[in-house]
């Protein structure tokens, strides 16, 4: 992910911040797949990615 791409997303969450790798956010990539991304001088690593999956139970 780029950071043009990261800016345009609206579907992020600020989760705090790190020393070593800066503003750390997670971001909706898609509809059930997410990244967790830090945000440092402009530029943008990916640190982890995850899907969320729903189980409905009766």
């Amino acid at each position: 992910m780029n950071y043009q791409a990261f800016k345009r997303n609206s579907q992020k969450e600020y989760l705090g911040f790190c020393e070593q790798k800066g503003f750390v956010y997670s971001v909706q990539i898609d509809g059930d797949k997410f990244a967790v991304v830090a945000l440092k001088n402009g530029k943008v690593e990916v640190l982890t990615t995850y899907r969320v999956k729903c189980k409905v139970s009766v």
